[in-house]
């Protein structure tokens, strides 16, 4: 009942309290070992001369963090005027920095991609739209693959309009792709394209993305299927993908630098194991392909919708850390203010989410022009690790209780990770990282078999298109 500006300055003790209670080490009256955390997904942390060590603290100071979070995001959200402001996420001087790096130029170099060219797919709108004009503003030129064909017009007058500097080449800046991912032969065609004019590509993104409304979505659905009759979340998101970067590798491999491939993955991958992408035999011995991938309801999962963009998230990291010869990194953006969610969510995830033109790129901008050193195990096939911009997962307390086998066995695994998911949306704006790698699942490093099924299957499977 006060007046704005108390609720604002109480807003303002809350993160000031939340901040101090993140960094405080705590330390235990008598000795006591510490809990193991086999994720090691803590790192360490430094403020106010306290350090965090890296094990996880104890559940109550991560249930206090919790409650601190959700009531802070409430009142943020109750008075708009004096709402918590998103994080502005990586300024253009660190981006020009990261990409002078990368690409071994003077530090005085305003366009440290100049002459470099990146592959983005979902180019059209969201992430994809703003992973565009970051490389355009770089100095890069752009292959830009979507689906909505207006959305490629547009955006291809909106950069000209812009009047880019060094954008007076004789090659355009901006290659617009019409392509749909649901249909291999088109994927298929377009790369060819691609390879017929750059030689050499520096950079692929794998952008393109969608997602089922289980409100309105039903198994054996046409729109739930792709072009060839198979699933289409996961043709669009995983296996055209696939098929993109075996066309592409070797332009990939004939970059100056060393190409490099970045996934827009998720942490909502934690919500499957892994079992729906084992391929797997029908009663004849013919190979049906993985659980995840079926159009026909007999075959699908009881929750094949639920987790159907779960498991097209892990089948990306499984991907990532199959490829040879070239340096393929995940990003996780968290949640962005994208329409991935379908338009009539587009106005609560702009509302809630991280924006598409600030820190919900950070992480996609981090694994495109980072060292590799500085990627360290989020770069490398063997790694166990993604490229995050957000600290909430590692304070939520029992992670090693609520992914453990046990509780998947009993089918708790999907409904605990769906509340995570709703802990990060409330809580991610408090907790941004300028640049995090993060530990994934346990499934997505230790199921090496799997992830080899999974990688032989669908090289046979998108072998018609090579």
């Amino acid at each position: 009942r006060g007046s704005r500006s108390t609720h604002h300055g109480i807003i303002c003790c809350l993160v000031h309290l939340l901040k101090r209670l993140s960094r405080i080490q705590y330390t235990p009256v008598a000795p006591v070992a510490a809990a193991p955390d086999p994720d090691n997904t803590m790192t360490a942390h430094h403020g106010h001369g306290l350090s965090r060590p890296p094990t996880s603290s104890p559940p109550c100071h991560q249930f206090v963090t919790l409650l601190l979070l959700l009531l802070t995001t409430s009142i943020a959200s109750a008075f708009g005027p004096f709402s918590i402001p998103q994080p502005a996420g990586l300024s253009p001087e660190l981006i020009t920095s990261l990409a002078q790096t990368r690409y071994n130029t003077a530090p005085n170099e305003c366009y440290p991609m100049r002459g470099k060219v990146a592959v983005i797919t979902g180019a059209a709108g969201g992430i994809g739209r703003e992973l565009t004009r970051v490389v355009l503003d770089l100095g890069g030129t752009v292959v830009a693959m979507d689906r909505n064909e207006t959305g490629l017009d547009m955006l291809q007058d909106l950069l000209l309009d812009n009047n880019y500097e060094g954008a007076a080449d004789e090659q355009p800046r901006v290659i617009c792709l019409p392509t749909r991912h649901e249909d291999l032969a088109s994927v298929a065609h377009s790369a060819e394209i691609i390879k017929s004019q750059f030689p050499k590509i520096d950079l692929l993104v794998n952008n393109a993305g969608v997602a089922y409304n289980p409100t309105n979505c039903e198994p054996g659905q046409d729109k739930m299927k792709s072009k060839h009759g198979n699933d289409l979340a996961f043709t669009v998101n995983y296996l055209s993908h696939f098929l993109l970067v075996e066309k592409l590798l070797p332009c990939l491999k004939a970059s100056s630098e060393g190409g490099r491939i970045v996934h827009l993955t998720s942490t909502y991958h934690f919500k499957v194991d892994g079992s729906e992408l084992i391929p797997h035999l029908d009663c004849n011995g013919n190979s049906l392909g993985p659980m995840a991938y079926q159009s026909d309801p007999s075959l699908m999962s009881k929750k094949h919708i639920e987790r159907s963009y779960a498991n097209t998230k892990l089948s990306q990291i499984w991907h990532s850390r199959s490829i040879q010869g070239c340096t393929s990194v995940c990003a996780c953006p968290t949640w962005a203010g994208t329409g991935i969610g379908g338009e009539e969510n587009r106005e609560f995830l702009e509302k809630f989410a991280f924006p598409v033109g600030g820190a919900g790129i950070a992480s996609a901008i981090n694994a495109m022009f980072r060292s590799e050193e500085e990627l360290g195990d989020a770069a490398t096939g063997v790694g166990q690790s993604i490229v995050a911009n957000s600290r909430i997962l590692e304070y939520l307390p029992f992670k090693n209780v609520w992914l453990s086998d046990w509780v998947t066995r009993m089918g708790w695994r999907d409904g605990i990770v769906d509340v995570a998911g709703l802990v990060l949306l409330l809580g991610q704006r408090f907790t941004f990282e300028e640049f995090l790698v993060q530990r994934s699942s346990r499934e997505s490093y230790d199921n090496k078999k799997g992830r080899k099924a999974l990688y032989e299957w669908s090289l046979k499977e998108v072998m018609p298109w090579l």
